[in-house]
């Protein structure tokens, strides 16, 4: 019996005392966070540059990219110049979208 409690006393030692730390730094993208005895979370946003190639879809903060062309908030049907496929955008609240492939 003495020895279960003295398993049951180091199991509950070493569980209070396991500490992990995550770092992840893509600060060429602006973004970098660090996890451990403190968190740290610094966020920089930036734009899409002009050189960028862009295929498919992409929504940045509300803004939608097809093919790399900005739609026009409201637009509600778009067929892509480069692929030719025709995409549904449904705008929400909140600069919530939903875009599928018709």
């Amino acid at each position: 019996m003495k020895s279960f409690w003295v398993l049951t006393g180091v199991a509950i030692f070493f569980a209070g005392t396991a500490v992990a730390q995550v770092s992840v730094d893509v600060s060429s993208y602006g973004v970098r966070v660090q996890s451990g005895a403190g968190t740290e979370v610094n966020v920089n946003s930036g734009s899409i540059g002009s050189d960028v190639q862009m295929e498919g879809v992409a929504v940045i903060n509300g803004e939608v990219f097809i093919d790399g062309e900005k739609i026009p908030e409201g637009k509600s049907v778009y067929t892509s110049k480069k692929t030719k496929k025709t995409y549904l955008i449904h705008w929400g609240k909140n600069g919530n979208v939903s875009v599928s492939e018709k």
